[in-house]
């Protein structure tokens, strides 16, 4: 059986009108607006909506200065050479999104939705997708130090030149999930692993790890 690829997101970025933060509130409703060198912590963006929108050079959170994103719904947009101490977006969603070039330290997305959304070349600590819902997601070139997948729901989503020192998948379920050339260092939720794909090298590295996790003894 084959393993199904992420689909890719479809943008289109046209006549784009300048946005400032001014424009970003609460609920707020923002479409084909590029927003360039912003610090997120000056305003309140819960729940709001960027639809077919660019975010470059973008704050997302500093350690010092929290942003509170929870909610915010990113559609048909790209974000670029952005950062992140902490990126607070839980229950948000990205769909048809492009992030590249961006580093995080803790992204907080719990509860989220994720489609069709394509992290490139992008340096994250800790990636927290607890109870969230991924379906054709890719992370290309990525360097992620941990990912939680606990009781995520994952569908169509790979990993292509990417690197993973923690994966966890406790109470996950797992379709068509492409781990091929993956090596981290800690595997939680062996059990959970159903539907994803490794390959022999894998196999091979991984099975201490295994064993650990369920608890075999190999004399």
């Amino acid at each position: 059986m084959t393993t199904e690829a992420p689909r890719e997101p479809k943008i289109k970025l046209t006549n784009l009108t300048p946005g400032y933060l001014g424009d970003i509130g609460p609920e707020e409703f923002l479409e084909g607006m590029e927003f360039t060198d912003l610090d997120l912590a000056e305003v309140d963006s819960t729940q709001a909506t960027y639809l077919d929108c660019s975010l470059s050079r973008v704050n997302f959170g500093a350690a010092e200065d929290p942003v509170d994103l929870t909610g915010a719904r990113f559609s048909g947009s790209k974000i670029e050479d952005s950062r992140a101490d902490t990126w607070t977006m839980p229950r948000g969603s990205f769909i048809h999104t492009v992030i590249s070039g961006t580093r995080i330290g803790a992204g907080v997305f719990h509860d989220s939705v994720w489609e069709k959304t394509t992290f490139n070349n992008c340096r994250i600590s800790y990636l927290n997708l607890r109870g969230a819902k991924l379906t054709d997601v890719e992370f290309r070139d990525c360097v992620i130090d941990e990912i939680d997948l606990d009781r995520a729901k994952v569908n169509r989503v790979s990993f292509p030149g990417s690197t993973v020192g923690v994966l966890q998948c406790e109470q996950a379920t797992l379709g068509n999930v492409d781990l091929r050339g993956l090596q981290p260092h800690k595997i939680s939720g062996v059990h959970s692993l159903r539907g994803a794909t490794i390959d022999e090298t894998q196999l091979m590295l991984f099975a201490d790890l295994f064993a650990h996790e369920l608890g075999i003894s190999v004399e």
